[in-house]
């Protein structure tokens, strides 16, 4: 559990400094860049993290140790963070052309690597913990994370944001300092210890799409999660625009995007820490029940604080900092239950392939509406924007809650037994 969980110390803090959504605000803020730059930012990283996914089976599976490909893709994920550091560094200042080059260029190369990444690091998990122990561990290791992130934006991203430094030396820092913690906490992946297993030999790409479909045919409750995520995923426009709405439409200072990130990542951190402790008593669909409730709750306050009648009774900075909040919550439900869940949903298999068709179907969906939602908040401002986000959470909430074919209580891996860790 600690290979997990020590990583994300640093990389929950390198998250909170470069990549997270106030972050994109306060970059866009700082630079002068247009309302459109926020929606791309998360096509970017959205299609980036989503490219490679599905296809991460194929080269995951055969593997006879995922150990490797876990750790280098963690250092791949950093250096993409130093290259971030020298074109914003070389670029940033020469105009909002090169300082939206520089950011995006940082995004995807880094989304490259964690999309590459991510189903065979979930899978590990699988193969690691049985069942309920699962969303324990993703528990656990997201606690990690969200307490690094607090530290990170209260303290070092506010701190760096207020200073007098110009826009490309606080961005490059943030982003140095992002990447040399992202590459050291990549090096307590090699405590893990994997017990071989018997691996299918690699397919080739035609009969491997070909399988996908047909997992998605014999998995009834797998498809219909998706579809109802596919819905729910729309709640992560509260983490995209909410700051910007905050620093544009209300006119709070952009070094509060630090205090955001670190909101978001306390109710990140307790959502987590009682998933990590009721995970064994509590079905990973009743969590996503309750997180979508809490992403409901936050795009309605953010709606609220972007609108003239907050301003004037001066509630608009509790409320967005209540959307942070909430919006931490359902991503903490997101990032300890969403693999879990979908293992349940396909029991006898490998996680890796699953995982990589419903990360892709969702980030399809992911990356397509930040553009549509700039395009909304141009022609009609933040509130409609977050009033349709609620709308759609809350769909895919009544969705989620019908009955589904009864899936394996046990997990999809419940017969398998633990590797350890040190």
């Amino acid at each position: 559990m600690l290979a997990y969980a020590v990583p994300e110390l640093f990389w929950g803090m390198a998250w909170a400094l470069a990549i997270d959504g106030p972050m994109v605000a306060a970059y866009r803020d700082t630079f002068g860049l247009g309302e459109s730059f926020v929606g791309m930012a998360w096509f970017v990283g959205s299609f980036a993290i989503g490219a490679l996914g599905l296809f991460s089976a194929l080269w995951v599976e055969p593997l006879r140790h995922k150990r490797a490909f876990v750790f280098w893709g963690h250092v791949a994920g950093g250096v993409a963070l130093l290259l971030g550091a020298l074109l914003i560094h070389q670029g940033s200042d020469q105009g909002p052309g090169p300082a939206t080059a520089a950011y995006l260029i940082a995004v995807a190369a880094f989304f490259l690597t964690v999309g590459t990444l991510m189903p065979g690091w979930l899978a590990l998990v699988g193969e690691l913990f049985e069942g309920g122990m699962q969303s324990r561990v993703l528990g656990v290791t997201f606690v990690a994370n969200k307490i690094a992130a607090f530290v990170g934006g209260q303290f070092v991203a506010r701190a760096i944001l207020g200073t007098s430094w110009t826009g490309s030396d606080q961005w490059s820092f943030l982003f140095l300092v992002a990447g040399v913690l992202a590459v050291v906490g990549s090096l307590p992946f090699l405590w893990i210890v994997e017990s071989p297993r018997p691996r299918p030999s690699r397919m080739r790409v035609r009969p491997y799409l070909a399988s996908l479909r047909a997992a998605l045919r014999e998995l009834p409750g797998l498809r219909r999660f998706i579809s109802a995520d596919v819905l729910g995923i729309t709640l992560m426009l509260v983490q995209a625009y909410a700051a910007d709405a905050a620093i544009q439409a209300a006119e709070l200072p952009r070094a509060d995007a630090g205090h955001w990130v670190a909101l978001g990542a306390g109710g990140m951190l307790g959502m987590s820490a009682l998933v990590a402790w009721r995970a064994t008593h509590v079905h990973p669909r009743t969590w996503f029940a309750l997180g979508s409730g809490a992403g409901i709750l936050a795009s309605l306050c953010a709606a609220y604080g972007s609108t003239a009648f907050a301003r004037e009774l001066g509630g608009v900075h509790a409320a967005f900092d209540l959307a942070a909040i909430g919006n931490g919550v359902y991503l903490g439900v997101r990032a300890s239950c969403h693999a879990p869940l979908i293992m349940r949903l396909s029991p006898g298999r490998d996680g890796t392939a699953p995982i990589g068709v419903a990360v892709a179907c969702i980030m399809l969906m992911q990356g397509t509406a930040p553009v549509l939602g700039a395009r909304l908040i141009v022609a009609f401002g933040y509130v409609p924007l977050f009033l349709v986000v609620a709308a759609c959470g809350l769909v895919s909430l009544v969705l989620l809650l019908r009955r589904v074919p009864k899936d394996v209580v046990t997990g999809a891996h419940g017969n398998r037994v633990a590797g350890s860790t040190s």
